[in-house]
């Protein structure tokens, strides 16, 4: 019964540690209350809140092994004082056996959790460029190209923006980026769903006023890799959502079309 006392001791040890915790934790939120504590980010409040609640998981789980334990010890004590038995000295390393089988189904069921998000993030990463892959050859893809040869109206592209989107299901989340020379050098713009007006509809493309489109820092390696041709299209991961980029091109026009799952309908604005 040597481990299983060790693993009681322990665990009351243990429990006492996180009651003393939870209680500092509850003073530490009640000032914050009274005295409407407001300089904390919303990623520290969120850590201190879930810190909060992980202590209390973890208490309720000391608390019935610290009962599992005593319950098996007075158990093994009656069935020896009935039997007549001297105790029995147990192997020392039960104890550690039970942390590492416990330690290896937490290896299981967090790498469980991990291929299935993996497989997860394949299927959304290949869905989503399924989608984009199908605007190949398209009459509204032609069209895009025409507005920008031609210098159309922005209200015409805004048009042909609004249809492809309809057409892969993707709603305000596609957007067009678009080279203009600026003194012989290429610089790319975003046209999409909310960040320009089609104000006046004789407006041509390259006199709207739109904002450049500037890479993030984990996909400018392929977005330079795109932009130069080495790259067709790329997924990038940005937290639960995912950005798309696939580049089409029609003699010397070049479009490139970003699909950015983070983005909700509700951002669109009024072009009327």
């Amino acid at each position: 019964m040597k481990s299983e006392q060790k693993l009681r001791d322990l665990t009351l040890r243990l429990i006492q540690i996180l009651v003393w915790f939870l209680v500092l934790w509850a003073v530490v939120f009640l000032a914050g209350l009274v005295f409407q504590w407001s300089g904390l980010t919303d990623q520290l409040a969120a850590a201190f809140f879930g810190s909060g609640f992980c202590a209390v998981m973890v208490l309720v789980a000391l608390a019935l092994l610290n009962m599992t334990t005593n319950l098996n010890i007075i158990s093994k004590a009656q069935v020896r004082a009935i039997a007549g038995e001297e105790s029995d000295a147990p192997a020392s390393s039960n104890f550690v056996k039970n942390i590492v089988i416990a330690a290896a189904l937490i290896l299981v069921v967090v790498l469980s959790i991990g291929v299935a998000e993996w497989r997860l993030h394949r299927t959304k990463v290949s869905e989503i460029e399924s989608q984009l892959a199908s605007v190949i050859g398209t009459a509204l893809l032609e069209d895009a190209f025409n507005v920008i040869k031609h210098d159309g109206a922005l209200a015409e592209l805004a048009d042909v923006r609004e249809a492809l989107s309809a057409s892969i299901e993707s709603g305000s989340r596609l957007s067009f980026i678009i080279a203009r020379p600026v003194k012989d050098v290429p610089v790319y713009y975003e046209f999409t769903a909310w960040g320009v007006s089609r104000g006046d509809p004789e407006v041509v493309w390259h006199e709207a006023r739109v904002n450049r489109f500037v890479p993030r820092d984990h996909e400018r390696r392929r977005w330079d890799k795109l932009r130069e041709g080495q790259l067709e299209y790329f997924t990038v991961p940005v937290g639960d959502n995912l950005r798309s980029f696939r580049r089409f091109r029609d003699g010397d026009a070049d479009l490139i079309i970003l699909v950015d799952t983070g983005r909700r309908s509700d951002y669109a604005r009024s072009f009327k």
